[in-house]
């Protein structure tokens, strides 16, 4: 008997196609198996799961080459199958599953809960960013792609600060020496199915039905039964942030049925809220319809209602031509999360930044840096250009134990911290320059009363800032690092740029809205997207400089992060094609 095994192509996929080889070849020692590889949608796109729907794309054309007989069985991570079942096919078998925990990866071994403010964590699973997001809001989460070796190198080559693996896969492919976090199961819960491996044939393919039942793991079987059935009665894909581990305990009593013991859990997209239940039976079926009964009752629908929402926004930039004005320095990860998006970013910056030479005023700031109470940022610019200063001036970063206190006004301007070796001690909730100077040693109110800060700022930058600060008592020496200037373009290079449509403009500083405006004066082609494309504004300070300039501001961000501004967008185009259809 010849059996062919129709798998991915990934070097993981190729692992569980030649374990599930071999144990056919230990039941039945005459059988000749072959492995076919393939290629699927997954494979191919490079977005987001979530993005392009996340159910079936690894398995749907394996299904396909299964039903139409180029195989014989087909091997996936259960996780990745649909619950659904498919009519024609049924898995015959589920084995192999010895590791259900997730992993956290990072370039230096640094653990979840020393990673700095603001680091940028890699994942395109919704269940693995709730609950990250549930223990640390403060981080960032950024969609990656690619097999487990290549999110693994994008974090070594600093694309990110860490990622989240299944730790299956990691020792399976000898890689687990790379973990530098074993996460619990109290905080982080695997998918249906996490870790073990299925093996679909066709219903009406008796021989091989009668085959796969000799390497069928029963209680898994069992089990996994209950985790995939609960998801399915929740009407959610494997793409939901839904996570279920049951596992089965023998029976006390001789001939009885073994039990089932199952936890779940619902989160929330942003981690803010969650759903834990558990529950014990002897029929997964039964299991999973009380727990589910449970979890409705419990508000899961509306739980994952706002998931699926989340999900449309982030979908809703799907095919848009976004105009990027951001520094040329700053603009790639804007495009890459653009790109993962389904967008296509134009970049046309309107402004470039240039450190100013260090004046006598910043170099003894430098040079006297313990004396501060504080150091405020309120940009990534300004972190960069104060830290070059510092190290030139004083030979190497001189951020004491206890003095000074860091201020960041946001996640990536903490991350701009972080990467030179600096923590941010303080990160306002609201991401904007007035929460920051407000927030700084909020839970003692007189602590600020002759406080000496030291803001580190833009040439031109707002007086915000030092104001409210001054007004609680503070002495503040606000020194110029870098300034902001015009990008000078004509408009030949402005006509190259915008040849085709532009639906969406996105700003995020006013320096940027005010060269804009300045370059529109002369630009008949610039002028012309004021009227006809979307304006998006980063946070209320660069939209009340586009106001202020006559533009029309359709959207702004609360937070001063390009995330959240991605996520206003989208969720204004959702909403303006509702009202269209």
């Amino acid at each position: 008997m010849t059996v062919r095994i129709g798998t991915r192509s990934s070097r993981l996929a190729l692992w569980q196609a030649a374990r599930v080889a071999e144990a056919l070849r230990a039941a039945r020692p005459d059988l000749t198996v072959t492995v076919v590889e393939m290629s699927t949608h997954g494979d191919e796109v490079d977005r987001a799961l979530p993005d392009i729907g996340g159910e079936g794309v690894f398995t749907e054309r394996i299904e396909r080459a299964l039903l139409d007989g180029a195989v014989d069985i087909a091997v996936h991570s259960l996780k990745d199958l649909p619950v659904e079942p498919r009519a024609d096919l049924l898995i015959g078998a589920v084995l192999d599953r010895h590791e259900v925990r997730e992993t956290l990866v990072t370039r230096s071994g640094t653990s979840l809960a020393r990673l700095a403010p603001g680091a940028v964590i890699g994942s395109s699973s919704t269940r693995r960013t709730a609950q990250l997001l549930a223990l640390r809001p403060d981080l960032v989460v950024r969609p990656i792609r690619g097999n487990v070796e290549t999110r693994i190198g994008k974090v070594d080559e600093g694309l990110y600060d860490a990622t989240l693996l299944a730790g299956a896969g990691l020792e399976r492919l000898g890689l687990a020496h790379r973990v530098s976090e074993w996460l619990t199961l109290a905080d982080f819960l695997p998918a249906p199915g996490q870790g073990a491996l299925a093996v679909q044939c066709r219903c009406s393919d008796a021989p091989v039905v009668d085959l796969l039942k000799e390497i069928d793991d029963s209680s898994l079987h069992a089990a996994t039964d209950a985790e995939r059935g609960f998801l399915g009665l929740l009407g959610c894909g494997c793409s939901a942030p839904v996570a279920a581990l049951a596992t089965v305990v023998a029976a006390a009593v001789p001939g009885a049925r073994a039990t089932i013991h199952m936890r779940v859990r619902i989160s929330a997209a942003d981690g803010s809220r969650s759903i834990d239940l558990e529950g014990s039976g002897d029929d997964p079926a039964t299991l999973a319809r009380s727990l589910a009964h449970q979890a409705r009752a419990a508000g899961a629908e509306a739980i994952l209602s706002d998931s699926k929402t989340a999900a449309r926004a982030r979908r809703g930039l799907s095919g848009l031509r976004v105009l990027v004005t951001r520094s040329r320095e700053q603009a790639e990860p804007l495009c890459s999360l653009l790109s993962a998006r389904g967008a296509l970013p134009i970049v046309l910056p309107m402004i470039q930044v240039e450190p100013l030479p260090i004046s006598e005023e910043t170099a003894e700031a430098a040079r006297s840096l313990t004396s501060f109470d504080w150091v405020v940022f309120t940009s990534a610019h300004g972190v960069d250009s104060f830290m070059r200063a510092l190290h030139e001036t004083a030979g190497a970063a001189a951020f004491g134990t206890a003095r000074p206190a860091v201020a960041a006004v946001g996640p990536a301007t903490a991350a701009a911290l972080a990467r030179w070796g600096v923590t941010a001690t303080f990160i306002p909730v609201s991401h904007d320059a007035a929460a920051l100077a407000a927030g700084i040693g909020a839970e003692a109110p007189r602590a600020m009363a002759g406080a000496r800060v030291l803001f580190p700022r833009a040439e031109r930058a707002r007086e915000e800032v030092i104001e409210i600060l001054r007004e609680r008592g503070a002495l503040v020496s606000d020194i110029p690092v870098y300034r902001t200037a015009p990008v000078k373009l004509d408009e030949l290079e402005l006509a190259e740029a915008l040849h085709d449509r532009i639906d969406a403009v996105l700003f995020m500083s006013g320096s940027a809205v005010h060269a804009f405006c300045d370059l529109a004066r002369g630009s008949g082609t610039l002028a012309a997207l004021e009227h006809d494309a979307l304006i998006a504004a980063m946070g209320r300070t660069t939209a009340d400089a586009a106001r202020s300039r006559g533009l029309l501001v359709h959207c702004e961000s609360q937070e001063q992060t390009v995330e959240a501004l991605l996520d206003t967008l989208a969720r204004y185009v959702d909403l303006h094609e509702q009202a269209v259809r």
